[in-house]
């Protein structure tokens, strides 16, 4: 049987690979990760999903709009060659998130500060600070650009995936404390950003949302659970065609299933709830994951990747897919290296 079975998954798994683009155009599209290029991706998501809905709502995945000045160590990453002298030209130019933790230094996620393989210079971004709507806040240029020297820019890993901007000037708001201990296996945490909502539009004013602190046991299962499901999905879409029955199907994707890699490593931990509908998406990567105790904050995670199956709008808010983050506290040191906090 084991014999047999071999070949079988084998030409099961070419199947799954060629019938990946009619399942899922936009991940034709996309050729690497749906996180690569935020710089353009962002940008050009938000436009065009305002002009087709003609607005937008005050709903992020199960999150609300934050209060003003609720959060002011939150930045805005903004596309520098989008901007104008209009704080109205803010909005479409927003395309990641980040965090002061001084203030002339912003964290954010490696991912943010990479384009199509390359690392962005520093004159292509300027960070707005002290906004919660981002017609608002004050503007400051980056002046260097640091990304994790672990982080593969071919976006083939997503591990390692913090960055540093040091800014051109110094940020008047107050900044984020960093993690003197490990992460917390589980509790509530809040995520915060401007990114992509329920309805797929994105929103002008900060959105905030609590979620609970999982093990990367459960979120490794919950991905690996969504992965398998894909490979059903995409060899029965060829089940005619390869006259494939049923039990084959089954037996070919149970295979594929079991032969999974963890999809995360030490460097991430995972937040969400198991239901879905609470979630960080597209938009919000490089922003901060927190935790608060009284009124002193500290971040934990930096936003970076996320699941869904193959065929959703959105990689976001899913039943047993939680949201990744970076582990901030296995990243202290690195900090330091380059800040000299």
């Amino acid at each position: 049987m084991k014999k047999w079975f071999g070949p079988l998954a084998a030409g099961c798994l070419l199947a799954a690979a060629a019938a990946l683009p009619a399942l899922h155009e936009a991940a034709a599209q996309d050729v690497v990760r749906p996180e690569a290029s935020p710089q353009k991706r962002v940008p050009e998501a938000r436009a065009a999903q305002r002009e087709a809905s003609g607005g937008s709502n005050d709903r992020v995945f199960g999150g609300f709009a934050a209060e003003q000045g609720a959060w002011p160590f939150q930045v805005a990453l903004l596309t520098a060659n989008m901007l104008d002298n209009r704080p109205e030209s803010q909005v479409d130019a927003q395309f990641c998130g980040g965090s002061l933790i001084a203030p002339n230094w912003v964290l954010t996620a490696a991912h943010c500060l990479v384009y199509e393989g390359s690392q962005v210079p520093a004159e292509a971004i300027v960070v707005l600070s002290g906004a919660t709507h981002l017609a608002e806040g004050t503007r400051i240029p980056a002046a260097e650009v640091f990304v994790h020297e672990g982080f593969d820019k071919s976006m083939a890993s997503i591990d390692n995936d913090i960055g540093l901007i040091r800014l051109g000037g110094s940020a008047t708001t107050p900044t984020i404390a960093l993690p003197q201990e490990a992460a917390p296996e589980g509790g509530t945490a809040t995520v915060t950003g401007w990114g992509k909502m329920e309805d797929g539009t994105f929103p002008s004013d900060l959105m905030q949302v609590d979620i609970e602190v999982t093990t990367n046991e459960a979120c490794n299962a919950g991905i690996k659970e969504i992965y398998a499901k894909d490979l059903g999905k995409i060899l029965r879409s060829w089940a005619p065609r390869m006259r494939l029955s049923d039990e084959a199907i089954d037996a070919a994707t149970t295979s594929m299933a079991s032969t999974m890699t963890d999809p995360l490593t030490a460097n991430m931990l995972c937040a969400g709830i198991k239901e879905g509908g609470r979630d960080s998406c597209s938009g919000d990567s490089g922003g901060p994951l927190f935790v608060t105790d009284g009124s002193h904050v500290t971040q934990i995670g930096v936003v970076s990747w996320g699941e869904g199956p193959v065929d959703a709008a959105a990689p976001c808010g899913h039943a047993n897919a939680y949201g990744v983050y970076t582990r901030l506290s296995n990243y202290t040191d690195w900090i330091k290296s380059k800040t000299g906090l």
